[in-house]
């Protein structure tokens, strides 16, 4: 009877401690669509701009040049943007839903760690959108004309960087401050096998049920 008492305990434990780690994989899933839908965009945006620009003759070759570098710069950070937040929210889901035991806890952490990159080459793209913009204004637009829109295409430059950073210090916090199930997963798994703890955990003491981290 308190054998299968302990079952049960232990079954609904795992039940929640997953339905709780399901909420983080639902963030990072979403997060990653947005990024990814407006990354397309972007990236349309590039192509249009490669293959419908007609340059005039007379225009200088270091304009030409900074253009076209940006525009490049532009295309290939917004596809490979699209492609990572593609492949990880893809094969993220089907690890969660496929795997084996621990594959939610692995596939959120393996998310988490997938941001910075997807995030950098989504700010790549916007800021390249700008200078391709601008350079666009100088190689298109009469004297007057280009003036003012590259003004205005450098003032909203600097201010949306700015406003990011503004609004990266208001949200950011720190890490080690987190909630974590790592102590929840480690007592239900006996420890945390093939998964890449954020806070790098090496295994858990079956007998003393205590979790031994590496050195930092």
């Amino acid at each position: 009877m308190l054998a299968a008492d302990k079952l049960l305990l232990q079954s609904n434990l795992k039940r929640n401690a997953t339905e709780l780690k399901e909420k983080e994989f639902r963030l990072h899933h979403d997060n990653f669509a947005a990024v990814g839908t407006q990354a397309a965009v972007l990236a349309g945006f590039a192509v249009a701009a490669l293959v419908e620009l007609d340059v005039p003759p007379h225009t200088s070759p270091i304009l030409q040049f900074f253009f076209f570098v940006s525009v490049v710069i532009s295309l290939a950070a917004n596809m490979q943007c699209v492609a990572s937040t593609t492949c990880v929210s893809v094969w993220g889901s089907s690890l969660a839903l496929r795997g084996p035991d621990g594959s939610v806890l692995k596939a959120v952490e393996n998310m988490f760690a997938e941001r910075t990159r997807i995030f950098t080459l989504f700010g790549v793209g916007v800021i390249a959108v700008h200078s391709a913009a601008m350079f666009a204004s100088m190689i298109l637009m009469r004297v007057e004309s280009a003036v003012v829109s590259t003004c205005v295409l450098g003032y909203s430059l600097v201010r949306l960087v700015t406003y990011s950073r503004k609004l990266y210090a208001k949200f950011h916090y720190n890490e080690d401050d987190t909630v974590s199930f790592d102590d929840i997963f480690a007592g239900i798994y006996g420890g945390l096998p093939q998964v890449l703890s954020r806070k790098l955990l090496d295994h858990v003491d079956p007998e003393r049920g205590e979790v031994i981290h590496r050195g930092r």
